[in-house]
């Protein structure tokens, strides 16, 4: 299975070698062309203005948009999957706060709540949390009672950084959702 990382900004390495520890195909995207045969695609983090910025100027912004592509965004990248007060692809049915927890001295890690008495460790930097959800959009993890994490179809949209850590959750539940 051939799994994306758009290359343009963020924890790219992190996401690559996540992938590669669950055997995945790895390839780095970078322009349209890049996009062609993917199974999935991995938006880092990063500031979500320059990756709108970056996006548009590579060309890859409408083909992401037109794309049904699975998506796994983390951070910045959550940001442009729902509806936010800036431009987004709209692709999930949730509102996303930018920085919602504070500027970049306010990051910190911290165990949330996935559900049945399990946690993972949150890496939050410079954090947006989701607000509101929707339609087929499913929670699967929380900060308290805010959601930092969803699913809706084969997208997932995460306001943490799981590729900052040793623990491959995330990365194999997004997995699993694309076989």
């Amino acid at each position: 299975m051939m799994i994306g990382v758009l290359a343009l900004q963020g924890s790219v390495s992190e996401h690559r070698a996540s992938m590669k520890r669950l055997n995945m195909n790895v390839v780095d995207v970078r322009e349209p062309p890049d996009m062609e045969g993917l199974k999935g695609l991995i938006m880092p983090g990063g500031e979500s203005t320059t990756l709108r910025k970056l996006l548009v100027n590579s060309g890859l912004w409408d083909t992401i948009a037109k794309s049904n592509v699975p998506i796994m965004a983390t951070c910045a990248g959550a940001i442009l999957m729902g509806k936010s007060d800036d431009t987004s692809f709209e692709k999930m049915d949730f509102k996303i706060a930018r920085n919602y927890y504070g500027r970049q001295k306010d990051s910190f890690e911290k165990n949330i709540n996935l559900g049945n008495g399990r946690t993972f460790k949150g890496v939050f930097i410079r954090a947006p949390a989701i607000i509101s959800t929707g339609g087929k959009t499913r929670t699967i993890a929380w900060d308290g009672e805010t959601v930092v994490g969803c699913m809706m179809d084969k997208h997932m949209a995460l306001t943490f950084h799981p590729e900052l850590t040793d623990d491959l959750t995330f990365h194999k539940m997004w997995i699993e959702g694309l076989k």
